[in-house]
């Protein structure tokens, strides 16, 4: 066979290696976007969960509150003194103090999350330039030399 034809076959297989590659790429970047919306979505059902609990600590907030301000009200304490005033400032600072415990647990699981976010970034990455490392080491094994006769030969380094 003359060499033109090799070389044009063997050219051939190294664009479709190519396009086969970047395929492989273009598939591990939509996987990716595909884990990160993935932890998008768990952040915000966090965040939602972390408002719905506000709400319920807020609800029940009131309802001690009311419930406290009708006792005062009916043994006829008033509530701006004594023991009535520290009762209402207790609850409202357990509220405070729960308050601040949840946007404690929000801020740490959203960090966890976004660094398993940014691991995934990393690891796409990886995989990524691991595809084009090997690519490109195909590529140069394809082209050898040969001892023997000095021309350029067709077959891979190691055969």
């Amino acid at each position: 066979m003359p060499y033109a034809l090799l070389l044009a076959m063997q050219a051939s297989g190294m664009i479709f290696d190519y396009m086969g590659t970047q395929s492989q790429e273009e598939m591990n970047n939509w996987g990716n976007k595909i884990q990160e919306a993935g932890i998008e979505a768990n952040i915000n059902l966090t965040r939602l969960e972390t408002e719905t609990e506000t709400v319920e600590s807020m609800k029940n907030l009131r309802k001690n509150l009311g419930s406290q301000i009708a006792v005062y009200a009916a043994r006829g304490t008033a509530l701006g003194a004594g023991s009535a005033l520290t009762s209402l400032n207790q609850s409202v600072g357990s509220y405070k103090a729960d308050e601040r415990t949840r946007r404690m647990n929000l801020m740490g699981k959203e960090n966890q999350l976004r660094t398993g976010a940014a691991i995934t970034r990393l690891d796409n990455m990886t995989e990524n330039t691991k595809l084009w490392k090997s690519f490109g080491q195909r590529s140069l094994n394809r082209f050898g030399t040969s001892q023997f006769t000095g021309k350029f030969g067709l077959t891979n380094i190691g055969s």
